[in-house]
């Protein structure tokens, strides 16, 4: 847990709970806050896992340090439970400890008609579960179809492929600062 942190879920500072109501966090990983890929890219990756280089995303460093002294954090992906532990662990550490790290097994498998192929839902409600409202989680993903059942508090961005001069981040502190009610100068 983050510091401040007592239970899942709970803030103790008065500084957090003067924050706006959003409590948590969420970030995805794949094009979002890394690229892996099995094809070497013309810059040097950040870490290897099995046959994929994973690229991070300039600036997702910044993100996590802000969102973490703001906010609980958690990590939601649709890809595999060993994938999703490893990049975790590789971004967040124990710098930045998360309220929890899904995998697919907590998606929901959909049909997609537009495809004919099956997208993985993050259903929300399973973080309700835990004592979070819905206005109180901002999503951060690429995919909108995967954060359809959120369709208030999430920042949708454009997938990351690995540009070592991507400056999508920089922008996205400001956005989750508006969307929280924090005042850049108190931030």
């Amino acid at each position: 847990m983050l510091s401040g942190s007592s239970a899942f879920g709970q803030k103790q500072t008065m500084k957090d709970r003067n924050m706006a109501q959003v409590r948590l966090i969420v970030f995805d990983l794949d094009e979002t806050l890394v690229h892996a890929t099995e094809v070497v890219l013309p810059c040097p990756h950040a870490f290897q896992i099995g046959p994929y280089f994973v690229y991070v995303r300039p600036f997702a460093a910044e993100l996590i340090r802000f969102c973490a002294s703001h906010f609980e954090i958690a990590v939601w992906s649709s890809s595999s439970e060993r994938y999703v532990e490893t990049v975790t662990s590789q971004l967040f550490g124990t710098s930045f400890p998360v309220a929890f790290s899904w995998a697919i097994s907590k998606c929901v498998q959909k049909v997609d008609a537009k495809s004919n192929g099956y997208v993985y839902i993050k259903d929300l409600r399973k973080a309700l579960k835990y004592g979070y409202a819905a206005d109180e989680i901002i999503m951060i993903d690429d995919s909108p179809e995967k954060i359809q059942r959120q369709p208030t508090r999430h920042l949708c961005l454009p997938a990351f492929t690995g540009d070592p001069l991507d400056n999508e981040l920089l922008g996205v502190i400001e956005r989750v600062k508006a969307m929280a009610g924090i005042q850049s100068a108190t931030a």
